[in-house]
């Protein structure tokens, strides 16, 4: 029985259809079609949050996604389909912004009292 593997996304389909970075997030893209979010830290030289979504070349999915906080990665995904990997890009951007928002918030309030 043989293997079979997923095609990597097309590098411009996948730039196309990620959404726009929301909020203060940053977004870049390459010719190689990996996009790249980040959101910037005060407090560290790493980013705050990076999600970075690319052709999984190598891998056996269409799409790789690898999540980043701080400097730490946090887990790689791996989707078949353009449409979930939109639907996670979207979910993942909003969900680590909203995290950090209130830790933000959290964090101007400290400074404000002191």
């Amino acid at each position: 029985m043989e293997l079979e593997t997923a095609e990597a996304a097309d590098p411009d389909v996948l730039r196309d259809r990620l959404p726009p970075a929301p909020g203060e997030w940053t977004r870049s893209a390459d010719m190689t079609g990996t996009v790249e979010y980040r959101l910037p830290s005060g407090e560290s030289p790493c980013t705050a949050a990076k999600l970075t979504v690319r052709p999984d070349v190598l891998g056996d999915g269409t799409v790789r996604v690898d999540k980043t906080v701080g400097c730490r990665g946090v887990g790689t995904d791996r989707y078949d389909d353009l449409d979930a990997v939109v639907a996670a890009a979207d979910y993942e951007l909003a969900h680590v912004f909203r995290g950090l928002g209130a830790d933000r918030s959290r964090e101007l309030t400290s400074r404000g009292d002191g």
